[in-house]
This record gives structure tokens, sequence and C-alpha cells, in this order.
């Protein structure tokens, strides 16, 4: 069924299966690949991000957990919580300055650190850093004294600073007990951290990612979370405290507007904090629509392109060989007219134009054969209104040959013989080749017979190559220069004239030379207006073996020249 199909169908078909269809289901694999691969890419960011976070938060509290525990150990710091106000001033300025130095370095060292507190249970305070006005913290002490020495971390709350004014703070209070009695108190210190700052100090690796990442105690009390969010409950604050506190699900899902948010939550070791991160899944899509568009356009684009493509090498290619077999229909019916239009010289421009040149010389060709025909019937009709009858004139030397023979006179016998012979060729059933052979032994009997006329005037020479006898040439093509050059080149010539014939190949083409010693031609002289004999045979040589071959006039020293080229097979046939 296939091998019916036109080639503007196995064309439009091919294109279709092996590019239009390959490229929809390659983009569809794709855009099913990065659709999946992205979301993939967010719930993976999502745990790197929280796990990043909760690296920080836990190396945050480890760090202010030791700075704690240093003061416990240190002796200057013993020494401050076990003195009075006047003790220190009077005995312990070194120790003091130590403390200073040492909480200098801590504030310099840890930015996030907004104040600390030290007060000994014999009335020494220390108070560095932002300081606080006003703000409810007695309950964080009475945990502290109850834990006995183990870290309190509180949630975040507010307190009104001297520096700053009201702002939000977590808070570390721990008691400091003595080393050789462990249950006996010395004093407590409290370190506050600036949330604002603490937050940005966690965050400082995930600002660009989507989503929103919060802190919050088991009891779903905010401990860290960005300030806009604070200030504005777009995300349903009441939703998350509900999911960390009641749900044992690591995930969860709500809808605030026209908002669809992912909860994701992991607690953090060894505290009782939550880290919790809040995606937009609508900022997520939006991001994916992006990556769709993309690819969906990138699809379009190739699907164009192949578009393009298609129309550009339908109208460059396949229309040119469909007008191409057209043409061909119509040189198939015998309209030797038909051409086709060579825009360019590529390989089907190259095709076209053989194709034209085709058709001409078939054309060419068919002119030729009509007018060698008529030319031939016409030469015949002459013969046959001008001359006896071939058969009475060739039947009657024979008769007088015969003759001669009976008395005996031999010359006369070989000459009735050479023009008998003559006769005889000419004949030859009409027909328009005969062998080189057959030409040069009737020449050779022509010069025979004007030698025994002209006497010692005229001599000649016959050089034929063996290896092409049998070369089919036109009958009667050398008599004419033979007599051509009898008749000028010799009239009242003071010296014997000469003819000189050569026959031999050269290259793929047979060349016949007739050389004489007679006048010769004109410096002007043209063998297409050079007499009616050597036009018509110049014509003659054309239409039988095509342009480049015939006669042509070359200059010796003396005398004239003439080459016959041909080929070794005539173009038209008898």
């Amino acid at each position: 069924m296939i091998r019916g199909w036109g080639l503007r169908r196995k064309f439009v078909t091919v294109f279709l299966f092996l590019v239009t269809l390959p490229t929809l289901l390659f983009g569809s694999l794709i855009y099913y690949q990065a659709t999946t691969t992205f979301k993939q890419q967010a719930v993976e960011n999502t745990t790197r991000r929280m796990e990043t976070n909760e690296k920080n938060v836990t190396e945050i509290i480890s760090q202010i957990e030791k700075l704690s525990s240093y003061m416990t150990f240190n002796e200057d710091f013993r020494t401050f919580l076990t003195s009075t106000e006047t003790e220190l001033a009077l005995q312990h300025d070194q120790e003091v300055a130590n403390i200073r130095g040492y909480i200098t370095f801590q504030f310099m060292s840890h930015g996030y650190i907004d104040s600390i507190e030290l007060r000994g249970d014999q009335g020494a305070v220390l108070h560095m850093g932002n300081p606080v006005v006003s703000g409810d913290e007695s309950y964080l002490d009475k945990q502290a004294i109850y834990a006995n020495g183990y870290p309190i971390w509180s949630n975040a709350y507010e307190v009104d600073t001297q520096w700053s004014g009201e702002e939000s703070v977590i808070s570390l209070t721990r008691s400091i007990n003595d080393l050789t009695d462990i249950e006996r108190s010395l004093g407590m210190v409290r370190i506050r951290l600036n949330t604002e700052e603490l937050y940005h100090r966690i965050e400082v690796n995930a600002r660009r990612q989507q989503g929103k990442y919060f802190v919050l105690s088991n009891d779903g009390q905010f401990v860290l979370y960005p300030k806009a969010t604070q200030e504005s409950k777009a995300i349903g604050e009441e939703d998350i405290r509900q999911f960390v506190v009641t749900n044992d699900s690591t995930t969860m899902r709500y809808r605030v507007g026209k908002d669809n948010f992912l909860v994701v939550k992991k607690p953090i070791e060894a505290t009782n904090w939550v880290s919790v991160v809040v995606v937009n899944e609508n900022d997520v899509v939006e991001s994916l629509y992006k990556v769709r568009r993309s690819i969906v356009n990138m699809i379009l684009l190739l699907i164009a392109l192949g578009g393009i493509a298609l129309v550009g090498f339908y109208h460059l290619n396949i229309k040119r060989i469909t007008a191409l077999t057209e043409q061909t229909k119509q040189l198939e019916i015998g309209d030797f007219s038909a051409k086709v239009h060579v825009p360019s010289k590529d390989e089907i421009g190259e095709l076209g134009a053989r194709f034209n040149s085709l058709g001409d010389r078939i054309q060419q060709h068919i002119n030729n054969e009509y007018k060698f025909k008529i030319e031939q019937r016409e030469t015949e009709l002459k013969m046959l209104q001008n001359k006896l009858d071939p058969h009475f004139l060739y039947n009657t030397l024979d008769m007088i040959r015969w003759t001669a023979r009976l008395e005996a006179a031999e010359e006369t016998e070989q000459l009735i013989e050479r023009l008998a012979t003559m006769f005889r060729m000419s004949l030859n059933s009409g027909k328009p080749y005969v062998k080189l052979h057959e030409e040069i032994s009737y020449i050779e009997s022509y010069l025979e017979l004007q030698s025994k006329r002209l006497g010692d005037q005229l001599s000649y020479r016959l050089f034929v190559d063996a290896q092409i006898m049998e070369t089919p040439v036109m009958k009667q093509i050398l008599q004419p220069l033979v007599e051509n050059a009898i008749r000028h080149g010799f009239e009242d010539l003071p010296y014997q004239g000469k003819i000189q014939i050569r026959c031999f190949l050269q290259e793929e083409d047979l060349i016949i030379d007739i050389i004489d010693n007679g006048w010769g031609f004109t410096d002007d002289h043209d063998v297409t207006t050079g007499g009616f004999a050597l036009g018509n045979l110049q014509e003659r040589l054309s239409l039988a073996y095509g342009e480049g071959y015939g006669l042509t006039i070359l200059q010796p020293a003396t005398g004239a020249w003439i080459r016959l080229t041909l080929g070794q097979k005539p173009l038209l046939t008898e």
C-alpha cells in the first residue's frame, strides 16, 4: 500500500510520525518528569531547610548553655556570686573586670545576645547589655530554682528595654549551685536573646527559599517566628498551634482564604521545641507553572519550527520533484517542449537542467532526422530525374567490359570495371551509410579513372588504419572533396598534382585527411559558403553526427588540407 503513495503523502507521513509525534511525546515526558522532579525537589528543599535550621538552633542552644556552665565552674563568677556589693567594691575589682571582659567578648561573638544578668544570693547584681526596664520574668526564676541547676528556656515574651523599647526575647535562666554542695544555690544567671536577630541567624542560608519557618514549644507557644507573621494572621497561626499540640502527624494541609498551605513539623532534639515550616502551595505551583509554561512554549516552538521546515522543504524540494514528474508525463505523451523551472544549482536543479537538455536534444534529433530524410528523398528524386536507370547503366557497362575482354583490351576492361564498381556502390539499395573500406574502394576507383584521364598530371596515395575498416561512414563523402581538388586545385597547375588520403583514430573520433599540393584555399574561405558541394557535405555531416563534427580546413605550407571529423557511430541511422 505504501509503495503506491505519492511523494507528498510519504513526506507528510514521515514528518508526522518521525518528527511531530516524537516531539510531542518527548515534550510530554519532559513535562511530566519536570513536574515530578520539581515537587520532589520542593519537598527535599523543605526537609533540608528544616534540618539546617534545626542544626543552627541546636548549636545556639548548646553555645548559650555552655556559656552558663562556664559561669558555674569559673572562679571569678563564683567569687562574684558569693560576695556582697561592699566586698566586690573593696576586694574583687579584678574578678569583676574579668567577668565584664568575658561577657563583652560573648556580646561581640554572638550578636543575637541582648543582655546578661547575674544575681548573687549575697546581694551582688551585674547587668550587661540592653537594660530591661520592665517585664515579668519572676516565673522563670521559680522554674530555675525548681530545676536546681538545669537550664530553663523560655518561650518568646515581651520586655521593655532602655535602648530599643519593647522587644521580643527568649531567655535561658539557670541557678548557679555550689560545686561542693550542689544542692546549695549561689545565685542565678539570665541570658536574654533577641528573637528577631536570633531568627535571622538561624535563617541566614534560607531566606530565598519558599515558606516560613517557626519554632514552637510543645504547648503551642511561639518561640521563634518571622516578624511579619507575628503582625498578621495571614497564614493561620491558630491552625499551626493546634497542629503542633494535638496532631501526631508530621504534615498537615489547611486553607486560609484562597491560599492552600502545607505544614511540616519536626521536634528539636533535647528541647521541648518543635521546628515548623509552612509553605504556601500556590507559590510552589506558581513556580511549577513557570517551568511548565517554558516546556510548553519550547514544545510549541519546536512544532512551529518543524512546520516551517516542512513547508520550506516541501517548496524547495518536494514541489520541484512533483513538478518534474508532471513534466516527465508530458514528455511521455510526446510533448517535447515540456520544461521545468530551475531556481537553484543543487541536485534537483541539476536533474531539472538535464531533463530540459534531454527534451531539447530529443526535439533536435527528431528535427534532424526529419530534415535528413527529406533531403535524402529529394536527392534520390533528383537522381531519378536527371540520370538513366542505374540498373540499365550498370548492365550496359558490364556488357561492354565483357566485349573488351573478348577483344583482348585489358586496360579498357579494367577501366570499365572501375566505373561499374562506382555505379554499383552508388546504387547500394539507397542506403546512406557504408563501411569505410567500401568508401575507400569507391574513391580509389574514382581516382584511378581520373589518373587515366589526366595521365602524369595526377598521382595519389591512400593510408587506412586496418582496425577502422568496418567503421560505418556516410556514403560518397570523399568524392566531392577529391573532385573539388582536381577541378579547382589542379587547374593550370605547372607541376604534377598529388592527392593523399589518410584515415585513422584520434581518441574516440574517426579522422579522414584529404591533402593536395594544388593552389589551396584563400585565407577567408568558409566551408559552409565555399560552394554547393562543400556546404552540402558540411550540413549532411552535422545532421548525421551532431554538433562539433564535420569539415575543417587546415593551413598547410602549400596546397589544401581538409579534415573530416566523424563519430564512430552516427546519430541518425538509416
